[in-house]
C-alpha cells in the first residue's frame, strides 16, 4: 500500500520513479522486494542501496520490523556520509598541495619563454637539458604516484 503511494507520487523522477515503480510492482506480486533493492543497487553501483537492501531482506527473512531496520540503516548510511565527508575536507589540502607540486615543474617551460629561450633550446639543445626534462618527468610521474597512494590509504 505505501509503496504504491510512493510509486503514484514518484513517477516521472528520473533516478526514484523506476526503483519505486519497481518496487511497487514486485510488492504486488508478493515477491522479494530486498531483490529489487539488490538489483538497483548493483545497476546504480551504489553501496548505500545494496545496505537498504541487506536491511529490507533482514525483515523478509526473519520479520524482524521494517520500520527499526531502515531507521538503523539509515543511522549507519548518514554516519557513513559523515565520516565521507570529514575525511575529504581533510584531505583537500593535501590533495591541492599535489597537484601544485606536480604541475610546478611545468612553469620552467614558461620562465624560459618569458626570458627568450624556447622549450626546444633550453631542453633539447643539450644533453644536460634532455636528461634534466627526462629526469623531471619520471620525478613528477613518480611523486604524482606515491601522493595518490598515500592519500588512498587514508581514505
Amino acid at each position: 500500500m505505501a509503496l504504491a503511494a510512493a510509486d503514484a507520487a514518484f513517477t516521472g523522477h528520473p533516478v526514484l520513479g523506476p526503483l519505486v515503480q519497481d518496487l511497487a510492482f514486485e510488492a504486488a506480486q508478493g515477491g522479494s522486494v530486498a531483490m529489487v533493492w539488490r538489483r538497483h543497487a548493483v545497476t546504480m553501483g551504489s553501496e548505500d542501496l545494496r545496505f537498504v537492501a541487506q536491511a529490507w531482506e533482514l525483515t523478509e527473512r526473519t520479520g524482524a520490523p521494517l520500520a527499526d531496520a531502515l531507521a538503523s540503516a539509515s543511522e549507519v548510511l548518514r554516519a557513513h556520509a559523515r565520516r565521507r565527508e570529514r575525511l575529504a575536507s581533510a584531505t583537500a589540502g593535501p590533495r591541492a598541495s599535489m597537484v601544485v607540486l606536480c604541475l610546478l615543474p611545468l612553469t620552467g617551460p614558461a620562465v624560459g619563454v618569458a626570458c627568450g629561450i624556447t622549450p626546444r633550446e633550453l631542453y633539447l639543445s643539450t644533453r644536460a637539458g634532455t636528461a634534466s626534462l627526462a629526469a623531471g618527468l619520471v620525478l613528477a610521474g613518480a611523486a604524482w604516484w606515491w601522493s595518490r597512494r598515500i592519500l588512498a590509504r587514508a581514505e
